[in-house]
C-alpha cells in the first residue's frame, strides 16, 4: 500500500510503499500522515501546497500525522517469534524450524 510522509529536514511530502522511518533523500526521520492516498493524488496543487505549508508548523504536523503506536501495530504480523528461528552452522544463516 501507498502512504504519504513528511519529512522535517528537507521539507517534502513522500508517497512512499510500506511504512517508512527514514526518508529517502536526506536519510531523516519521517512522520506518516493520516492523509490516504486516494485523498492525496486527487487534490490539485495549491491543495497540496497548503498541506505542505501545514507540515511545516510543528503542532499542526502533530495532527496530520498517525499515532506511531498504530505504525507499528500494523506492522506487528510481519515480526516473527524468536523461538521458531534456529542458526545453523553459519553465523550468517538463519532458517524457520518446522
Amino acid at each position: 500500500m501507498m502512504y504519504i510522509h513528511y519529512c522535517r529536514h528537507c521539507q517534502r511530502i513522500h508517497i512512499l510503499n510500506g511504512h517508512k522511518y527514514y526518508c529517502p533523500r536526506c536519510k531523516g526521520h519521517l512522520a506518516e500522515l493520516k492523509i490516504s492516498y486516494m485523498k492525496y493524488v486527487n487534490l490539485d496543487r495549491d491543495e497540496r501546497q497548503a498541506l505542505r505549508r501545514r507540515c511545516s508548523d510543528p503542532q499542526e504536523l502533530f495532527l496530520l500525522t498517525v499515532s506511531p503506536d498504530k505504525t507499528r501495530g500494523r506492522a506487528k504480523w510481519l515480526q516473527i517469534p524468536a523461538s521458531n528461528i534456529e542458526n545453523y552452522h553459519s553465523g550468517h544463516y538463519a532458517a524457520y524450524s518446522h
